[in-house]
């Protein structure tokens, strides 16, 4: 697994603590989080909990572009690579007699990785995925282990429930509140008590929380969700300005959502408040699409439903979620012949945009935007991080 580009900027700067984000914390290196940092705190937080951190406001499109090369790597490995923001999880099985010792192999892409971007990696080697990324952690940052299958069941027995794959923060506090701590503890608890508990998830975790995961390498996953969000420079009320950003943002997320192949149904916006105070309201689309105008159109609904505070706004996200695969709008027959224009059209603006920045064309209500936000060849330049999941 990548160490993340934080990770990396605190060795340059003599191991003191690094945080990368502006606003919020996108990400920070391990001596930040000795401090109790993470992503997702304020910056606000942040400065209290450690005055000393070096803040990097950081660019999500140059830190792309590193993941990329070493997934490029990772490919050249493996014959089977699944990518999840700074992650890559790689199917070895029955390259042996290609590799040799897998051990080895893995010290060979860690040096290739090294040389060809500067950057340190960690390696997990495991009978399954969850186990590989478990034993990773033991040796973060820059490490390498292996955990051998017949071992696997004593190492899962005290790793706490947070760690078992699918088991999230609302399950954990379930399992806690029951004083269930560990997967040992969670291996005495029935398969039936444990579907009741958490319904189709719960076979899976009985499974999981022995070491077992049947969860295999796809190549190219549907993500569960891309979202799109930022930090305003400073907390606003102006309509322009939001909606101006909000269409900016679908424009971002329903361009990634092209280049995956894939269609939204389901939109959701995302609003923090000055005061703290947060909101979220999400709506299916009629069809899945991944047209601009049509995820747009459900997104202004959601916005002018959710603001009804007289508190100025501080943060402005779009998610898309609930994806089926496929390349263009599906619409009503005498509409087929507009939703083939329309698709076409974003496609030859995706393709302008690969060659010469996002940035490049701007449009709509987003174009308010211009003079009130610094722009690069990417775009306008945000402060919060996007992310597909």
């Amino acid at each position: 697994m990548p160490s993340s580009p934080a990770s990396s900027s605190s060795a340059t700067r003599g191991s003191r603590p690094v945080i990368v984000g502006a606003g919020v914390i996108a990400s920070c290196s391990y001596e930040a989080r000795a401090f109790g940092l993470r992503a997702g705190m304020p910056l606000s937080e942040a400065r209290r909990l450690c005055p000393r951190a070096v803040i990097l406001e950081g660019h999500a499109q140059v830190y792309r572009c590193f993941a990329e090369e070493i997934f490029a790597r990772c490919r050249r490995v493996a014959p089977a690579v699944e990518t999840y923001l700074d992650e890559a999880y790689c199917d070895l099985s029955g390259t042996e007699r290609l590799h040799g010792d897998l051990l080895e192999a893995a010290r060979g892409l860690k040096r290739d990785i090294r040389a060809a971007t500067g950057l340190g990696v960690t390696c997990g080697i495991g009978p399954n995925r969850m186990l590989a990324k478990l034993v990773g952690k033991t040796v973060k940052p820059d490490g390498l282990a292996r955990l051998a299958a017949a071992d696997a069941d004593v190492f899962m027995r005290d790793q706490p429930v947070e760690r078992v794959a699918g088991v999230g923060q609302a399950h954990a506090r379930t399992l806690r509140s029951m004083n269930v701590r560990t997967a040992g503890e969670m291996r005495a608890l029935p398969v039936a008590a444990l579907e009741r508990l958490f319904g189709a998830a719960g076979p899976l975790l009985a499974e999981r929380c022995h070491g077992r995961d049947t969860a295999v390498i796809l190549e190219r996953e549907i993500p569960l969700s891309i979202s799109r969000e930022t930090s305003f420079h400073r907390d606003t009320a102006d309509r322009v300005e939001i909606e101006g950003m909000l269409e900016y943002l679908v424009g971002r997320a329903c361009r990634t959502a092209r280049g995956l192949g894939i269609r939204p149904g389901t939109v959701a916006v995302r609003l923090r408040y000055g005061d703290g105070e947060s909101a979220e309201c999400a709506r299916s689309l009629a069809v899945p699409s991944d047209a601009d105008p049509v995820a747009l159109a459900l997104a202004l609904e959601l916005l002018r439903r959710q603001v009804k505070r007289r508190v100025a706004l501080h943060g402005l996200g779009v998610a898309f979620s609930n994806f089926v695969r496929g390349g263009s709008e599906q619409g009503a027959l005498f509409e087929e012949r507009e939703a083939g224009r329309r698709a076409a059209l974003y496609r030859a603006f995706d393709r302008v945009r690969t060659e010469f920045g996002h940035g490049v064309l701007v449009s709509g209500r987003a174009l308010h935007l211009k003079g009130r936000l610094d722009e690069d060849e990417h775009g306008f330049v945000l402060r919060t991080p996007s992310l597909t999941k």
